[in-house]
C-alpha cells in the first residue's frame, strides 16, 4: 500500500547510511497525500495556522486534479505538475493563486526530500511560482482625508473600522494583524514596541497625538489588548477569531470607501501601500521606508511604491542632465 510510516524513514535521514540501499525501493511506497496530511498536522500543532490552511487548500486542489486519494510521491514530476497547472488555468484560477498552490505543494515535497523520504526530482520546475502585477493598492492623501472626515455613528463597527484604518496609517503602516493583537504591555511610555507577526522584525513607533486620541477612545480596563477586537483564548481560537475579524473589517472598509467616494476597493493592505507611497513622494529614503514597514529586503518595499508617479524621476533626471551637459531648463523643455 502507498501509505507509509514516516518514522520508518527518519532513521535514514539521521545517518544510518548502511541501510540506505535496502530502503531506497520503499520510496516508491510513500504516499504524498499521507505525508502532506502529517505535515499539515505538524504545522497546525506548531500554531502556524495560516501555513496549515494554505497547505490544506493546495493539497485538496491537487487531489481533485489527481482524482484519487493516494499518490505515490515518485509520481510527482515536472510533466504531471505542468498538467495540473494547465488544469487550474482552464478553471479560471488566477496566476497568483496558482503560485500559492504550487509554493505550498513544493514546500511539502521539499520537506519529504529533506527527511530522506524521496530524492529531489524538481517536479515544480516548469510551473508558475512567481507573482503577477496586482491592482494598485495605494490611495491618495485626498481619499484618505475623505475617509477621515466621514460622519459615522458613535460606537458603531464602522467608526471602529475607520479609526483602526487611520491608526494603522499613522503608525507607519502597521499591519492590521499587529494592531489586532497589540497588547497594552507593548506600549512603553511614548512608544509602541512590537515584533511583526509575519517576519518577527522588531518595530518601534512613537505615539503621536493623533494615535494617542484613538488609543484613549477605546481603552477597556478588563482587556490585555489595546483595541476591542479580540478576546483572550487558545492560540487556535485566537486564530479563528482573527480570520473572522479580518473578513468583517475588509467588508466594512469597502463600505467606507463607497461612502467616501473612493473608487478603488480598499482592504487592510491599502494602509501599508498608501503610507509607503506618501512617504516616498515626500522624499523619505527607501531604507527608511523599508525599516518602517519591517521589511528585511528593500526589494520588497519597491513593490509597495512601484506605482508612484514618474514625475519625481523626470525631475531628478533633469537635474542630472543639467549638471552633465549644462543644458538649462528651457533647453530640456524643448524636448517635451
Amino acid at each position: 500500500m502507498f501509505k507509509v510510516k514516516l518514522e520508518f524513514h527518519i532513521h535514514i535521514y539521521r545517518g544510518k547510511k548502511d541501510e540506505e540501499k535496502s530502503e531506497e525501493k520503499s520510496f516508491a511506497n510513500c504516499d504524498y497525500f499521507e505525508f502532506a496530511r502529517q505535515e499539515i498536522s505538524r504545522t497546525h500543532s506548531n500554531q502556524s495556522f495560516s501555513t496549515s490552511r494554505n497547505y490544506g487548500t493546495a493539497v485538496r486542489s491537487l487531489k481533485s486534479f489527481f482524482g484519487k486519494e493516494q499518490c505515490p510521491i515518485d509520481l510527482l514530476n515536472a510533466d504531471l505538475m505542468e498538467s495540473y497547472e494547465k488544469w487550474l488555468r482552464r478553471r479560471g484560477v488566477c496566476l497568483n493563486t496558482i503560485a500559492c498552490y504550487m509554493g505550498s505543494l513544493r514546500a511539502i515535497y521539499n520537506k519529504a526530500v529533506e527527511m530522506g523520504i524521496t530524492t529531489q526530482r524538481n517536479p515544480f520546475q516548469k510551473v508558475f511560482t512567481g507573482c503577477t502585477k496586482t491592482e494598485k493598492r495605494a490611495i491618495s492623501e485626498q481619499e484618505i482625508n475623505r475617509i477621515q472626515s466621514l460622519t459615522l455613528k458613535s460606537g458603531s463597527f464602522a467608526e471602529l473600522s475607520r479609526d483602526i484604518f487611520l491608526f494603522c496609517l499613522y503608525a507607519l503602516g502597521m499591519p492590521f494583524i499587529d494592531v489586532a493583537f497589540l497588547k497594552k504591555t507593548q506600549i512603553k511610555g511614548r512608544e509602541i514596541i512590537y515584533n511583526r507577526h509575519k517576519t518577527g522584525q522588531p518595530i518601534r513607533v512613537k505615539i503621536e497625538p493623533c494615535m494617542k486620541r484613538i488609543i484613549e477612545r477605546y481603552q477597556t480596563p478588563d482587556s490585555i489588548y489595546v483595541f476591542p477586537l479580540l478576546r483572550e483564548g487558545s492560540p487556535e481560537d485566537m486564530h479563528m477569531q482573527y480570520t473572522k475579524l479580518l473578513g468583517q473589517y475588509n467588508r466594512e472598509l469597502k463600505r467606507l470607501a463607497r461612502k467616501a467616494k473612493v473608487k478603488r476597493n480598499i482592504s487592510s493592505y491599502v494602509v501599508r501601500h498608501s503610507w509607503a507611497s506618501i512617504a516616498y513622494q515626500q522624499n523619505v529614503e527607501l531604507p527608511v521606508i523599508s525599516k518602517a514597514l519591517g521589511h528585511t529586503n528593500t526589494n520588497t518595499t519597491l513593490t509597495y511604491i512601484r506605482e508612484v508617479n514618474n514625475s519625481r524621476l523626470v525631475a531628478a533626471n533633469r537635474k542630472i542632465l543639467k549638471r552633465l551637459t549644462g543644458i538649462g531648463q528651457a533647453g530640456i523643455d524643448d524636448f517635451k
